[in-house]
């Protein structure tokens, strides 16, 4: 492939949606695609079909033949990618002729702040927290929500549903949030069960606006779950910020609603990132495989 046709995907890939976007090789954006969620942790063949369908139809927005792909190099920032062999299973059955996995704290990172040093802190479905200083990356949490993602809009529907259930056996006292839940779930404490078992992270994530709406209500429900959450989430910023000066950056979409919610050490810290983690992706996959950017040659 010359130079010229050199194409070039940056992907984020998160428990709610991928996306994809298509460059030449002298970083110039083609097209651009947008699927379902990406999350290898949680179903890989899932994020393998919308990784593909993101650069499918990144490919048809460009004008360009889908066998365009097999040619392609790209670069995927994908939950679940810290996890196992996780990263190894998905680069072995995606389309493209190229690729490099990282994570999507990673690109989320690089997107919010460059090159410079500071703080992200991702949280929507899942949630993940990366510092860099002096050079050094260091991450914290993205284990998944059952044994981490604290914060996460997972995590809240999850303590919702969990609520619901006390209520209902007379542990806790109703509230206009858990009375709305059983309701919603026909005041049976099997389907809540059920619907537990079986479902993803995204599907818990639903619940997450129904707290933050009952919240400014003041809903003591709706209040305990976020103030769990924000401990939580300033508990981990402790740790991980190394440097006082380190600025702060929140993702996903619950990180703005939070800001609000945090004590003022971390308030006054808190900057507005330069730019997505899609195009922390996509500065990422030009640096690997850009001859232009001194990436390494097809």
């Amino acid at each position: 492939m010359s130079e010229e046709e050199r194409l070039i995907f940056g992907i984020d890939g998160g428990g709610t949606g991928c996306r994809a976007v298509l460059c030449d090789d002298s970083g110039k954006r083609l097209g651009h695609g947008r699927a379902g969620p990406a999350n290898i942790m949680t179903g890989m063949e899932l994020a393998r079909d919308n990784i593909t369908e993101a650069c499918l139809l990144a490919l048809e927005d460009a004008d360009l033949p889908a066998t365009k792909i097999g040619d392609a190099a790209a670069l995927v920032g994908v939950a679940g990618a810290n996890i196992g062999n996780h990263a190894a299973r998905i680069m072995k059955v995606l389309p493209f002729g190229r690729s490099v996995i990282e994570t999507d704290a990673v690109i989320a990172l690089q997107g919010a702040i460059g090159d410079d040093d500071g703080v992200v802190a991702i949280i929507g479905t899942g949630s993940v927290f990366i510092s860099r200083s002096a050079g050094k990356v260091r991450t914290a949490g993205g284990w998944g929500f059952m044994v981490g993602d604290l914060g996460s809009g997972a995590r809240l529907g999850r303590s919702l549903l969990q609520e619901a259930l006390l209520v209902y056996d007379g542990v806790h006292q109703r509230t206009p949030l858990t009375a709305h839940v059983l309701e919603h779930f026909r005041n049976n404490p099997q389907t809540i069960v059920e619907y537990a078992h079986g479902a993803r992270p995204g599907e818990f994530g639903t619940f997450a606006p129904l707290i933050l709406e009952f919240a400014i209500k003041q809903d003591p429900t709706a209040e305990a779950i976020l103030h769990e959450a924000v401990e939580d989430i300033e508990e981990t910023l402790a740790a991980i910020m190394v440097d006082s000066g380190q600025k702060l950056c929140l993702l996903g979409g619950l990180g703005g609603r939070y800001a609000p919610m945090l004590n003022e050490t971390y308030r006054k810290r808190l900057v507005q990132p330069a730019g997505t983690a899609l195009d922390g992706a996509v500065e990422l996959a030009l640096r690997h495989f850009s001859q232009n950017r001194g990436g390494s040659a097809s």
